[in-house]
């Protein structure tokens, strides 16, 4: 078996000859079948035996995970307590046959499972001693593995923060970087997705809610390989960066992550939910601040105006990213026209009229059916929109000055 083999929770590549040499050799000097599972009880290496095997390994080897049925059974196992060999019982209702698990341990951490099929009980203690060994082998290198993975996680965090940086010097230095480190392959367009969960009442981001938030990026990504992403996690959110054509190719992404971090998060009254963002396709690597700078314009327009939400793009905003992209002190300021606070105090039937009035370009018909009206009644209530304005909403200028001062006015939470 050759290829790619999913440890600790990420796909690499060159430890899967290593973990098969071990399980090839054991297999061997044993003269039976033997695989190695990671924690979720997803196969890594195994090796094959004639005439050996059961339905449950065979589906394992098929699909590479376990069925349901035989997790459910395994987990009533409670292998995570167990220091050394456990002989599990057959389940013929399972078609699971007797074996024995071995857990893969390096330094106290805990990789997975070393499986031997033990049918008529024969394995005998030096046999144990000798899978023992080969567990342990197993779990060096996936521990080293882990090593790797945490210093490449951590140099690839420090450039992504410079990639980001409002320095254009420093931006370049880690795209160029990026590219030269094998980090990141070049492939045109760049796109930025950015996670935020949205704490309930004065809860915060915490370092346990930000571990979760990365394990939801980094398993949600995965499919674009290591090549294909870079993830950064801030203080109240996770970023991803990927070529464009990537994220085509996996339009579902953004819901995949919003899935998988409401699953790592826990979904308690600590979470109201969580809102991802894409912004705009950036030409180059190291414009991909733009496209991160609109990612979050998206979110705080979500955050806002709940038809949005929670998934949103930046290109999908309208008028909207327009004004998101305006400091919010000066929309407080100069933005909400005195018409509009006069018609948001008047009466909210009104602004709710007159912001789908001018959304659908003056169509009395159309506003009529979505507010399930007679026209009579759209034409009487623009007539007293006018009246509380003081605008003439026949002139294209006062229209404009409504329509922006509704969305401002949305934008900054009036409404």
């Amino acid at each position: 078996m050759t290829g790619r083999v999913q440890v600790c929770g990420r796909v690499v590549s060159g430890v899967l000859e290593e973990l098969q040499r071990v399980v090839e050799a054991l297999a061997h000097r044993l003269g039976r079948a033997v695989a190695v599972d990671d924690l979720d009880f997803r196969l890594l290496a195994y090796s094959t035996h004639a005439d050996e095997g059961d339905a449950w390994r065979a589906r394992v080897i098929l699909r590479r995970e376990a069925p349901p049925e035989a997790l459910a059974w395994l987990r009533r196992q409670r292998l995570g307590r167990a220091t050394g060999p456990v002989r599990l019982p057959a389940d013929n209702d399972l078609g699971i046959l007797p074996r024995v698990a071995v857990p893969v341990v390096y330094q106290d951490v805990r990789f997975g499972y070393l499986w031997l099929f033990d049918a008529e009980g024969s394995l005998t203690e030096a046999q144990l001693e000798l899978a023992s060994a080969a567990a342990a082998d197993a779990g060096a290198i996936c521990f080293r593995e882990r090593v790797v993975s945490h210093l490449r996680t951590a140099r690839e965090g420090e450039l992504v923060r410079d990639l980001l940086s409002d320095d254009a010097k420093v931006r370049g230095m880690a795209s160029a970087r990026l590219v030269e480190e094998g980090l990141f392959a070049l492939r045109g367009d760049v796109t930025v997705v950015v996670a935020r969960p949205l704490p309930a009442d004065a809860a915060s981001v915490d370092e346990d809610d930000r571990i979760a938030l990365q394990a939801a990026v980094n398993t949600a990504s995965a499919r674009l390989g290591d090549r294909g992403r870079l993830r950064l996690v801030r203080p109240d959110h996770a970023v991803l960066v990927t070529p464009t054509a990537a994220l085509r190719r996996s339009p579902e992404l953004p819901a995949a992550i919003r899935a998988a971090s409401l699953e790592r998060l826990g979904r308690s009254a600590k979470w109201r939910d969580v809102h991802v963002a894409t912004g705009s396709p950036a030409h180059r690597l190291h414009d991909a601040v733009t496209s991160y700078t609109q990612a979050l314009d998206a979110l705080r327009v979500a955050e806002v105006v709940p038809s949005f939400a929670p998934l949103v793009a930046h290109e999908a905003l309208g008028i909207y990213a327009l004004l998101a992209g305006q400091p919010i002190d000066q929309l407080g300021a100069h933005g909400v026209h005195p018409a509009v606070r006069r018609l948001l105090e008047a009466d909210p039937q009104l602004f709710t009229t007159a912001e789908l009035y001018l959304d659908r370009a003056g169509d009395a018909r159309a506003t009529a059916d979505e507010l399930g009206l007679h026209r009579a009644s759209v034409y009487h209530r623009v007539r007293r929109i006018e009246e509380v304005t003081e605008l003439d909403l026949s002139d294209g200028q006062h229209r404009l000055i409504l329509h922006l001062g509704i969305k401002v006015s949305r934008l900054l939470g009036l409404v």
